[in-house]
């Protein structure tokens, strides 16, 4: 279990923060929890091997192919993650990534997993942005090597958008970089890489076109992930 969030020091976004995200569309917030907080949610969410806690997501996808993907498997479902590339590779939009399943909760425990850091992230962060604390959709995600998501906004899905990063010793020749476009322009890009325990905060209003760089790791380096939306 994480610990109590009524006990963690309060971290309220200072008004250069608030300025920038209402001016660039982004702040990233390194160090966001206690080290040995965020190391032991990573850990949580590792650990989380049940079959039903982790579900393949691709696009496109031919609805007809057989699931029986889960987050250990040595090779993800070919088939799909081929499909995907191919579109990626024709600039259509695509993704391929593993992602918590919403199914099946009493067998595992993804809700109580997110619904931990989205309490804080509820107590933390919404009173400085005069928030509700409405969460729209928190989930965890593992890209792993040839994994990546392309070119897209986030719509109206909510005010704004979260990305909490837990991935260790992760390096720039690994890929799994955020990429933003501020400006709306692929000349003018924002890169973020993977640093532990950072959160990324996109405002909506803007929008902000992103992707996520394709992944060149070995098999057991993961890019980890707590993600959803603002309202």
């Amino acid at each position: 279990m994480l610990e109590d969030p009524k006990r963690l020091k309060p971290i309220q976004l200072d008004s250069r923060e608030i300025e920038q995200l209402a001016k660039k569309g982004y702040i990233e917030i390194k160090n966001f929890l206690p080290y040995g907080v965020a190391s032991q949610l990573r850990r949580s969410i590792i650990h989380q091997n049940h079959h039903r806690a982790w579900c393949l997501l691709t696009r496109p996808y031919q609805p007809s192919q057989s699931i029986k993907d889960r987050i250990d498997k040595p090779v993800i479902d070919v088939n799909r993650h081929k499909q995907a590339k191919r579109a990626h590779t024709r600039r259509k939009f695509a993704f391929s990534f593993y992602r918590s399943a919403n199914k099946h909760e009493n067998s595992h425990q993804n809700k109580r997993i997110t619904s931990q850091f989205t309490d804080i992230l509820v107590k933390h962060v919404c009173p400085s942005l005069q928030l509700s604390g409405e969460i729209t959709d928190a989930f965890f995600a593992s890209f792993i090597n040839q994994q990546f998501i392309g070119y897209h906004t986030h719509g109206s899905a909510g005010k704004y958008a979260f990305i909490y990063q837990l991935s260790k010793g992760w390096r720039k020749r690994y890929g799994g970089q955020l990429v933003l476009y501020p400006k709306h322009s692929r000349f003018h890009r924002k890169v973020i890489e993977p640093r532990f325990n950072s959160l990324i905060l996109l405002d909506l209003s803007h929008p902000m076109p992103h992707h996520v760089n394709c992944l060149n790791t070995l098999p057991y380096q993961h890019r980890i992930t707590i993600s959803g939306w603002l309202k």
